[in-house]
């Protein structure tokens, strides 16, 4: 057997399945991850009227670090949230503006570019939901809806 038919047979198949391998496994990875992200934008949009009422959103607020560990804007506004959610700032209700900051920015990096400011902060809230969460609305003030501008409507 020649280097050749040693090169042919043996080593350049194995360098193919080896690439291939590392392609696959970056592949998954990365798919793996713009689900995760996703999925918490979803939970947070879905309770962004409600908040800390729902497991669900303290879940995926709980996972931002860890998801979005490669988006320093993101990390940024969810360490200023989390201040913001401290007392005594917590009643200047700043946290909630920098909550919808914080969306729109993980939306940005995580392929949901036509989300905006206005498509955040307008959102679907019965009456009947106090049913479920009678304290939603105490000692809080909704932020009201902004105008979309010329920007985000393109």
């Amino acid at each position: 057997m020649t280097i050749l038919d040693l090169l042919e047979k043996i080593v350049i198949p194995l360098i193919a399945a080896c690439i291939g391998a590392i392609l696959a496994f970056r592949y998954q990875h990365n798919f793996e991850l713009n689900r995760d992200k996703r999925a918490i934008i979803q939970n947070l949009m879905i309770y962004r009227n409600v908040g800390a009422y729902e497991l669900d959103w303290i879940k995926a607020l709980n996972a931002i670090d860890i998801v979005f560990s490669n988006d320093q804007r993101v990390r940024e506004l969810y360490h200023t949230f989390l201040a913001q959610t401290k007392p005594p700032t917590f009643n200047n209700l700043q946290y909630i503006e920098t909550f919808y900051q914080l969306v729109h920015e993980m939306a940005q990096c995580s392929g949901y570019k036509k989300l905006t400011m206005h498509d955040i902060r307008d959102f679907y809230s019965p009456g009947a939901l106090v049913q479920h969460y009678p304290n939603m609305n105490v000692g809080s003030e909704p932020i009201p809806p902004t105008t979309i501008t010329e920007s985000e409507k393109n």
